[in-house]
Parts: C-alpha cells; structure tokens; sequence
C-alpha cells in the first residue's frame, strides 16, 4: 500500500506504506474495547478474558496483515534492520497504564465502559502508525526528500 503511485506535478512518488484505514479503525476499536471491557459489571474473570480477547485480536491482526510486508520491504530498503524499535513500544504506556488503573476504580458501570472504550480508541487510533513503523517510515521519507 503506497501513500502515492503517480507523481502529480511537484509532489513525486512516496513510496511509503502506510495502515490501512480499516484496519486502523479496527484495531483502535479493538484496542478501545479490551480497556472499556474492565470498566464493565461482569465478575473479574470475565472482564479479563474478555480484555485479553480483544487487545490480543487486535495486535494479532495488526501485525499480520499483508501490508506489513511492504512495511517490511520499505524498512530493508532502507537498509535497517526490521525490529521492534522503542518508539514503537512508547506509545502503548498510556494503554497499557488504563490497563492497569481501570480495575482499580471498579466502576462496574456500562456507561463508564463505553466511555473508556471511546477515549482508549481515539488514543489507539492515533497511535496505531507509530506502533506499526510506518510513521517513522514516514518522518524517515519526508527527511530524505527534504534532504535531496
């Protein structure tokens, strides 16, 4: 998936990968849903399973959609060597600190829930490009052109 496969006038081809909307949006949504799923009346180990289900869902369809492999390509390309890096494990923090203090409030409130849910997945929408490498690919091309 390439951000631009035809130069338009002074913008030339970036050869960028970047995540796919959908994906995007699923897995936020399911990021957004392990959080809101402790914030729930269910008893404790329901709310775990349930937690675990849906961060487990959405990482695993993260990072093994097809477009990784043009992630990948674009990484080698580079010449680097295609890793997990720090700046992509920074950004779950606040996920993973919701994860964390949401039980301990026991809300056990549908509304509280859904409210963790929303903000959990805004945030994960927002990050989801930093998690999966390609906003670094990104800043990494925009240097280059700017360097060329």
């Amino acid at each position: 998936m390439a951000r631009s496969t035809k130069p338009s006038g002074k913008h030339p081809v970036n050869p960028t990968p970047v995540t796919p909307r959908p994906l995007r949006a699923g897995v936020a949504i399911l990021i957004g849903a392990g959080v809101g799923a402790l914030a729930t009346p269910l008893s404790t180990g329901f709310r775990v399973v349930l937690m675990l289900a849906f961060l487990a869902a959405g990482l695993l369809w993260l990072f093994s959609h097809p477009y990784r492999r043009d992630v990948r390509a674009a990484v080698e390309a580079r010449g680097d060597r295609y890793t997990t890096r720090i700046k992509q494990v920074v950004p779950l923090f606040p996920i993973w600190l919701a994860l964390m203090l949401v039980p301990a409030f026991e809300f056990g409130n549908w509304a509280i829930a859904v409210i963790a849910w929303a903000v959990a997945g805004v945030y994960a929408w927002q990050v989801v490009p930093r998690i999966d490498g390609t906003r670094e690919l990104e800043d990494l091309a925009a240097v280059d052109a700017r360097d060329a």
